[in-house]
C-alpha cells in the first residue's frame, strides 16, 4: 500500500516490525525481500512520486572538489543534482549499468591506505547472482573471466595479466528504458499485506532507550508542519552516501547522540567516481587509445545501451595494480569522431609503425583502430574528504551539507601511475600507444563526478574504525541498520548498484534470521 503520510492526522504513528528510512533501489530492494513475509514493513521516502521542486530543495548544500594541495574546484551544485528525490530515489536518473566490484576491491592492499572489506566477493557472489536475477541481467562469473562474444573478440593486451577486459552490462530497470521493468521494480511488491509506503514522510530525529542502547522511534516531519513518529523493532537507513552521514550528523547535534564517536569515521572518507578526459580548444577528445592493429571490430569496448550487447571497458587487474602501486583504473572508449584530422592520423601511422610497419596501413584504415577515450582511478579512502555540517538549515530545520572532496597525493600519483602502466602494457604488447595531456596541476579540472556517493559511514569489524559492522549494523545502536554505497570501505571502480543490492539482499537474509521470520 502505497499513502500519502500528510493524508493521516497529525501526530499518528506508524508501527511496523521494520521501518526503512529511504525509498530508493536499497531500500526498494530491502521491501522487496520482505514480500508476502510474516513481518511488516514500513518505507519513509521523503519525496512523492513525481520529482517536487520544494522536497529537492532539501539536498541543497555546498561542496569543493580538491587535489588536497590547494588546488579547490566550486562544484556547488552537486549534492543537489547527483540526487533524486523521490519514490524510486536516484534509479531516475541511473543508466542502467551494472557490475560486481573486482575481488581486488574487498582485498586489503597494502600499497593503499584503509583498504580491505570484512567481506570479500567470494561471501557476495550469491547475493550478487540474486541482485543479477533481480534486475534480469546475467550473472557474472565469480572468476571475473572476460567476456566472451561471438564476432566481438577481446583484445589480448600482454597475456591480460596486468589490464584486462572487464564486462559491464545495462538492466531494463531503469527509466531510460522504454519497458515494463522499471515500473514492476517499483511498484510490484506494494500490494503486499505486509508491505507500507509513506510518502513525503521526512526523518528528522532519532529517539532513543533510556540507556541510549537502541532506537526507540524516529520523528517524522512534512515540509507542511506535520509531525508523525515510526516505531519498529529494527531501522534501516538507507537515505544515500550522503544522506545517510547527515542524519546520523544531525541525529548528535539535535539529539545528543553519539554516532561515530568511537571511531571520528562519520561523514569521513567520501569517495566518488569521476570521468577524467581532456578535449581540445575545438571540443575534440586529446585523451585518446590509438591501436596498432586491433584483431578484429571493437565493438565489445564502443557499443553500449540498455538495447546493446554487454560491453567491456580495459581496466587493470590486482596484478596490475600491484605492479604499478595504483587503485582500480579503467579506460572506456568510443568512436564519435568521424575523418580524423592530420594530427591524429600521423599519431595513428606513427604508433602502427612502432609496432609493425606491415600494419601501418590496415590501422589506418580502421575507423575504430582511433579510439577517444576517457579514464577513471579509484578514489581513495581519505579522512580528510568529508561531509560536515553547516551553519545554514534545510526547511525541516535540519543542517545543511559541505562536501569537501578530495583526490590527493595518492590519488593524482595512482592515477599518473595507472596510465602509464597501462601505456606501457599496450607498448609492449605491440597493440598501440596512448594519449594523455593531463598534467597534474590540470587534474581536477579534467574530472567531471559522476553520481556516486561512497564511504561516509564505512564497514568495519572494530567500532574504533568504522561505522557498521559486516552484518551493516550500526555500532551505537543495536537496532540501526545501514545499507547502501555509504557503507563501502573503499570505491573501487565500478558503477555501485550492484554491489548495493547485493549488500541488501544480504542484510535481508540477515535481518530474517535475526528477527525468526519465514519468507
Amino acid at each position: 500500500m502505497i499513502t500519502d503520510i500528510r493524508d493521516l492526522e497529525p501526530g499518528a504513528e506508524i508501527v511496523a516490525d521494520i521501518v526503512i528510512i529511504g525509498g530508493g533501489m536499497a531500500g526498494i530492494t530491502l521491501a522487496r525481500e520482505w514480500a508476502g513475509a510474516e513481518k511488516t514493513v514500513a518505507i519513509l521516502e521523503s519525496g512523492g512520486l513525481e520529482m517536487e521542486e520544494a522536497t529537492q530543495d532539501l539536498y541543497e548544500g555546498t561542496a569543493t572538489l580538491s587535489d588536497g594541495n590547494g588546488v579547490e574546484r566550486d562544484i556547488g551544485d552537486y549534492p543537489v543534482t547527483s540526487r533524486a528525490r523521490l519514490y524510486g530515489g536516484s534509479s531516475h536518473w541511473w543508466g542502467g549499468k551494472c557490475v560486481p566490484l573486482d575481488p581486488a576491491d574487498f582485498a586489503a592492499r597494502p600499497w593503499i591506505r584503509d583498504s580491505g572489506w570484512p567481506v570479500s566477493r567470494d561471501d557476495l557472489q550469491p547475493y550478487y547472482d540474486r541482485a543479477c536475477d533481480l534486475l534480469s541481467i546475467p550473472r557474472f562469473d565469480k572468476d571475473y573471466a572476460e567476456p566472451r562474444h561471438e564476432g566481438r573478440p577481446p583484445l589480448d593486451i600482454n597475456g591480460s595479466v596486468h589490464v584486462a577486459s572487464l564486462p559491464r552490462t545495462y538492466t531494463k530497470v531503469t527509466s531510460y528504458a522504454d519497458t515494463p521493468h522499471f515500473d514492476e521494480f517499483l511498484y510490484g511488491f506494494t500490494d503486499a499485506a505486509n508491505i507500507s509506503v509513506y510518502l513525503h514522510a521526512n526523518a528528522i530525529d532519532c529517539r532513543f532507550s533510556p540507556d541510549g542502547a537502541r532506537l526507540e522511534g524516529i520523528g517524522i516531519a512534512t515540509l507542511d508542519g506535520k509531525r508523525y513518529v515510526a516505531r519498529g523493532a529494527v531501522y534501516v537507513l538507507a537515505c544515500g552516501g550522503i544522506e545517510n552521514a547527515r542524519l546520523l550528523m544531525a541525529a548528535n547535534v539535535l539529539n545528543a547522540a553519539r554516532f561515530g564517536a568511537r571511531s571520528d569515521a562519520l561523514g569521513r572518507y567520501f569517495q566518488g567516481h569521476t570521468v577524467i578526459l581532456k578535449n581540445r580548444d575545438d571540443g575534440r577528445a586529446a585523451t585518446r587509445v590509438y591501436f596498432s592493429d586491433p584483431p578484429g571490430p571493437l565493438s565489445l569496448y564502443v557499443d553500449r545501451g540498455v538495447d546493446e550487447a554487454p560491453h567491456a571497458v580495459l581496466g587493470t587487474t590486482l596484478a596490475g595494480q600491484a605492479r604499478y602501486h595504483c587503485g582500480a583504473f579503467t579506460v572506456t572508449m568510443d568512436v564519435t569522431e568521424k575523418g580524423a584530422d592530420a594530427e591524429d592520423r600521423a599519431l595513428q601511422t606513427l604508433a602502427a609503425r612502432l609496432d609493425g610497419a606491415d600494419t601501418a596501413a590496415r590501422a589506418t584504415d580502421r575507423a575504430d583502430a582511433d579510439c577517444s577515450c576517457y579514464f577513471m582511478t579509484e578514489n581513495m579512502p581519505n579522512p580528510m574528504s568529508r561531509v560536515t555540517l553547516g551553519d545554514e538549515v534545510d526547511a525541516l530545520g535540519l543542517p545543511r551539507i559541505h562536501l569537501h572532496w578530495e583526490y590527493g597525493a595518492a590519488d593524482l600519483e595512482g592515477f599518473e601511475r595507472s596510465v602509464d602502466g597501462f601505456a606501457r602494457e599496450l607498448g609492449a604488447a605491440h597493440a598501440g600507444r596512448v594519449a594523455c595531456p593531463i598534467g597534474r596541476d590540470d587534474a581536477v579540472s579534467a574530472m567531471l563526478p559522476s553520481r556516486h556517493h561512497m564511504g561516509t559511514t564505512r564497514m568495519h569489524a572494530d567500532p574504533a574504525t568504522g561505522i557498521v559492522d559486516a552484518d551493516l549494523k550500526c555500532h551505537d545502536a543495536e537496532n540501526l541498520y545501514i545499507t547502501g554505497s555509504s557503507v563501502f570501505p573503499t570505491s573501487g571502480i565500478a558503477n555501485p548498484t550492484l554491489t548495493i543490492l547485493a549488500l541488501t539482499i544480504r542484510l535481508a537474509d540477515h535481518l530474517k534470521e535475526k528477527l525468526g521470520a519465514a519468507a
